[in-house]
């Protein structure tokens, strides 16, 4: 997959790195962190000898099934094929990349189109709820 130059642009080497890991989202879509932001990230999850059952789950998810990608000299990513297979997108789709604040997401392109239209359907409700996340503590 070809990463679009105003996106490898905004990359910062010495403070994002070069590669991305890739990740399964809560969405089911293939998240990608660049490497340096998401090292940054396991680092500060706190980390037990026993953890709970949803904290171990959630390791398994989004530790264990993480893949380094690198970006080759043209700009591309090469996505593992077993991703597809977890997420249920196919090779053969066009894909969209998505900025989605501190992660990139990939989606099937019709799938996108079709949540992209549910979402501006449901923009007022949205909004609401997101206020109403915002104020609860």
């Amino acid at each position: 997959m070809l990463v679009p130059a105003d996106v490898r642009y905004a990359i910062k080497p010495e403070s994002h790195g070069n590669a991305f890991y890739l990740v399964i989202g809560q969405n089911r879509r293939p998240w990608l962190y660049p490497d340096l932001y998401y090292a940054n990230l396991r680092s500060q999850e706190k980390s037990d000898a026993i953890p709970g059952i949803e904290m171990a789950d959630f390791d398994l998810m989004a530790l264990a099934m993480a893949h380094k990608v690198d970006l080759d000299s043209q700009g591309r990513l090469l996505i593992p094929a077993r991703t597809f297979d977890w997420t249920g997108m196919k090779k053969e789709q066009p894909l969209t990349l998505l900025g989605v604040r501190d992660h990139l997401e990939l989606w099937d392109r019709n799938d996108w189109e079709a949540k992209r239209k549910a979402l501006l359907e449901q923009s007022a409700e949205i909004a609401q709820r997101a206020r109403q996340a915002r104020q609860t503590p």
